[in-house]
């Protein structure tokens, strides 16, 4: 079983179009598809799948102790179920340690070939973690400077997930903490000098900071093109990614703009499935194609 999660940081950018992309691509490809709406603060993965109304959530999950394989409906693409996000609960700003691990090990017991997470915007904790958590990370940027800004921000802060999960694992925080507010003395200026002095004084620590790098591996996604000359900034960033933050990354493709989207929300029918636009379904089936692609030669 594979977990994809599908996140980029800014809200608008169409993380949940291109999660919902993913698994209807997936699901008539044969392939048995979760999708999971881990947007705890607006949901909308339902209205993607043409379902109005949803009878459950994770709501059952967390209040009423329901199992996930319990709360999951079918959609009207074979192949392909859904987990609702929250509705009418009073936890949606962040989950508790012990939410989030159980939300994650039901995660990992679910039986399909794909779980496809499609996460909320910005950089909490939550959703930073539930991005680390998949072997198959997704993340979505739109051309436009607010958009790529917010992109890098949510990379930053991932890479800072990273180190703080590390430090926290060995017991490092504090030296970690003092060093930094002595940095000076010790010749640190950067993040990048306070790593290097941390692996020079605790092998354990540089061992296992390694490893939580090797789980950082992205496939960038360009939504919302209008230009073909916009094409550019999705191969740019990717570079960028690859240069400046130091995570494998590959550039799976970009979506062109559908302006008359907006008119099939609301419908019985699956956005993705009936009412996008030919060019807007052909490139989110090769987007899928180009990920599988990528993953398959990652294992080969």
């Amino acid at each position: 079983m594979h977990i994809w999660a599908v996140g980029g940081g800014k809200g608008g950018t169409g993380k949940s179009l291109v999660a919902n992309g993913l698994g209807t691509h997936l699901a008539e490809r044969g392939f048995k598809v979760i999708l999971v709406d881990t947007d705890f603060g607006g949901p909308n993965q339902h209205t993607y799948c043409g379902i109005r109304k949803p009878s459950t959530s994770l709501v059952q999950f967390f209040e009423d102790r329901k199992p996930l394989d319990e709360i999951l409906l079918k959609t009207k693409i074979d192949g392909l179920r859904l987990i609702p996000g929250n509705f009418n609960s009073q936890n949606t700003d962040c989950l508790t340690v012990t939410q989030k691990q159980k939300l994650f090990r039901h995660i990992k017991n679910l039986q399909a070939d794909h779980v496809i997470l499609d996460l909320g915007a910005g950089t909490q904790y939550d959703t930073l973690d539930t991005f680390l958590l998949a072997d198959v990370q997704v993340a979505v940027v739109a051309p436009d400077a607010l958009a790529t800004e917010n992109f890098y921000l949510f990379l930053k802060n991932l890479k800072y997930r990273q180190l703080n999960s590390a430090l926290s694992t060995l017991g490092l925080r504090d030296r970690s903490r003092e060093l930094w507010k002595h940095r000076t003395e010790f010749g640190i200026a950067t993040t990048k000098d306070l790593v290097a002095y941390l692996r020079a004084l605790s092998a354990e620590f540089s061992d296992l900071f390694d490893r939580e790098q090797q789980k950082l591996k992205t496939h960038v996604v360009l939504n919302q093109v209008r230009e073909y000359r916009q094409t550019e900034v999705g191969v740019a960033v990717t570079s960028a990614v690859n240069k400046f933050f130091h995570i494998p990354a590959t550039y799976a493709g970009h979506i062109r703009y559908d302006k008359d989207l907006w008119q099939h929300f609301g419908q019985d029918t699956p956005v993705i499935h009936q009412g996008v636009s030919f060019n807007m379904r052909q490139d989110l089936e090769k987007i899928t194609e180009s990920i599988l692609k990528a993953q398959a030669m990652e294992v080969g």
